[in-house]
């Protein structure tokens, strides 16, 4: 079974956009600190999701965490920690703004009228057997009707083209007939009410008298049971 197609790509922002979206993923880095609030808050008002809603709580909370750790020192008596601490929200909404605002630049600058991303499709139901059965017996029926016109209209071109000769290379279908005059004794064992002994004895007939001419010979001279005379004659064929 086929796997599960991988999602499609974001749709890329058109061309005449591109450098735009660009600074705009980059306004941490232009504007440090408020960038982030910034383009986060712009990227929340195109797309409204959880991918945009969230970085802006986030960013714009590291953004507010820098004062928080420098305004309630006096200048020149800022602890170590708390210098430490306000480098790293810094740091943290200007590169990491960046780096995550590039990374959903495609997602919200996508076209308004883009919809979600389709499911994948359903794997196919089974077909029930009642729903191709019929249409292929019907089929083979009529391939061994053609090919028995074909075995009377012109038994030479049959023979050539392999009809009822399971046996050998097919040159077209004849749908399943069975040729009782030529076919070995292996493919004659196959036929509906014939066994190993049957084949044998139709094989050896046809060896010392020649061909049959007629369905009513064979069903006579060989002792076809009587339930099986309709199938023999639905798959039997007599090429001369």
């Amino acid at each position: 079974m086929p796997a599960t197609p991988p999602p499609p790509n974001p749709p890329t922002p058109p061309r005449g956009r591109g450098t735009a979206t660009v600074a705009w993923a980059l306004l941490p880095l232009l504007v440090p600190g408020a960038g982030a609030p910034l383009a986060l808050g712009i990227a929340a008002g195109r797309r409204p999701s959880a991918r945009t809603v969230a970085p802006l709580v986030v960013y714009t909370a590291a953004f507010l965490g820098f004062f928080a750790f420098i305004l309630p020192f006096d200048v020149g008596t800022t602890p170590d920690w708390a210098l430490w601490s306000s480098f790293a929200t810094l740091l943290v909404s200007t590169v990491g703004a960046a780096v995550h605002l590039l990374a959903i630049r495609r997602y919200v600058w996508a076209p308004r009228g883009a919809g979600p991303e389709p499911k994948p499709a359903p794997p196919p139901k089974p077909v029930p057997v009642g729903d191709w059965v019929a249409p292929a017996l019907d089929q083979a029926a009529r391939l061994r009707e053609d090919a028995r016109r074909l075995a009377e209209g012109d038994p030479s071109l049959a023979k050539r083209s392999g009809v009822g000769r399971p046996d050998q290379p097919r040159h077209l279908d004849d749908g399943g007939l069975v040729d009782l005059n030529h076919a070995p004794a292996a493919v004659l064992g196959d036929l509906p009410g014939f066994n190993a002994a049957l084949a044998e004895q139709v094989r050896e007939r046809v060896e010392r008298l020649g061909p049959f001419q007629s369905l009513d010979e064979v069903i006579v001279e060989v002792g076809v049971a009587p339930g099986f005379e309709r199938h023999l004659r639905e798959y039997a064929v007599l090429i001369p």
